[in-house]
């Protein structure tokens, strides 16, 4: 039975490669597409080159107008590949695209996602036989997203699970950064550029120049999405000692897992460092998502929602590092023992809508 998983985002590359490598050891045949994307490019042409990912159409940059397009005109190329592979099922993270494109044809489509709240799932969530998403998520918020309640299928996880399950650190991208453990802060950029985020670079990139005033002997990494934001940072922070500016994703987990600190302006890093045990500040504009609410609400992710107040929370948590990662740990491992295997009830869903197509 052949599988088709389209995959948008870095968050997506790592779920459904970890989802496609199991499913290929209990017989299916996994047809993973992608696009081409700053934040994808350099990951699928590195780290995942064996992968054989197809990549269809393109990223339509930073405005609506750019973004429609380049989903009409992927839709339309998406359409004859999958035409000509057939596949039997789809699953996707909230791809317009699949999903349109395997409503249009009769296909089932299965949405995994922990973001009920980003826009493309007011497109996908109506036009899925399931909707797969952690259990801290209110099946009303798949409701008011257009989900049918009954299709709305909580595991007792998050999304990282899929992938972390089994982690081993690799000291592989501290060696090429020349880091050292615990040497450094993590500072992860916001997604600016994304339809559902009112967000300003300058903003963040300004509080950032404000922590590296201080950073007790160690350093500021800063990740950045986006040529563009990478560019900025080198503007407004050249010169400052002791920051460095990363223009692309590392694969893998471990340069967030040897980190002191996480600073996070995303969801799927900031998950990362949460559950990895390492102490975490989220700087997501806005009101928190269910699932980092949660993450808070168990000791795992401080909510620094104003950016002046940035500098005096990390400097506190620094204060006394090595007390904060311990309980830290101590709470990620509590949160690991209750939480189940989300492939389990991914592969039910699979298994039961096969047999109901077939």
């Amino acid at each position: 039975m052949k599988i088709w998983l389209d995959i948008l985002s870095p968050k997506q590359l790592f779920l459904f490669t970890s989802v496609a490598e199991r499913l290929r050891k209990l017989g299916y045949e996994p047809l993973m597409t992608s696009r081409s994307y700053v934040q994808l490019d350099g990951l699928i042409e590195g780290a995942f080159k064996g992968w054989n990912i197809v990549r269809v159409g393109k990223w339509g940059g930073g405005s609506l107008e750019g973004k429609l397009r380049a989903s009409i005109e992927r839709m339309s190329l998406l359409l004859d590949l999958v035409l000509s592979e057939n596949p039997s099922l789809c699953v996707s993270s909230g791809s317009p695209e699949a999903s349109r494109i395997a409503y249009g044809l009769g296909m089932p489509h299965l949405l995994i996602s922990d973001t009920p709240h980003s826009p493309v799932n007011k497109l996908a969530a109506p036009i899925s036989e399931r909707i797969l998403t952690p259990w801290v998520i209110p099946v009303a918020e798949w409701v008011r997203a257009g989900a049918s309640r009954g299709r709305v299928k909580r595991y007792k996880a998050l999304d990282p699970c899929f992938w972390l399950r089994g982690f081993k650190p690799d000291e592989a991208a501290l060696r090429e950064l020349e880091l050292e453990k615990r040497g450094y802060i993590l500072f992860r950029m916001p997604e600016t550029q994304a339809a559902y985020l009112s967000a300003d670079d300058e903003a963040f990139l300004k509080a950032a120049g404000k922590i590296s005033e201080d950073l007790e002997g160690l350093k500021l990494v800063i990740s950045c999405r986006y040529r563009e934001q990478a560019e900025k940072a080198e503007r407004m922070l050249r010169g400052l000692s002791g920051v460095r500016i990363l223009d692309r994703l590392f694969p893998g987990a471990s340069i967030t897992y040897y980190s002191a600190l996480f600073i996070g302006g995303g969801g799927t890093m900031t998950q990362e460092a949460a559950l990895l045990g390492v102490p975490t500040i989220s700087i997501y504009p806005g009101k928190l998502p269910a699932v980092h609410e949660y993450l808070r609400r168990r000791g795992l992710i401080i909510h620094c929602g104003r950016l002046e107040r940035l500098p005096g929370v990390v400097k506190r948590i620094l204060e006394s590092v090595d007390d904060v990662r311990r309980k830290w740990g101590e709470r990620s491992g509590k949160l690991w023992r209750i939480m189940e295997d989300p492939f389990d009830l991914l592969l039910r869903e699979i298994r039961k809508l096969s047999a109901a197509s077939s």
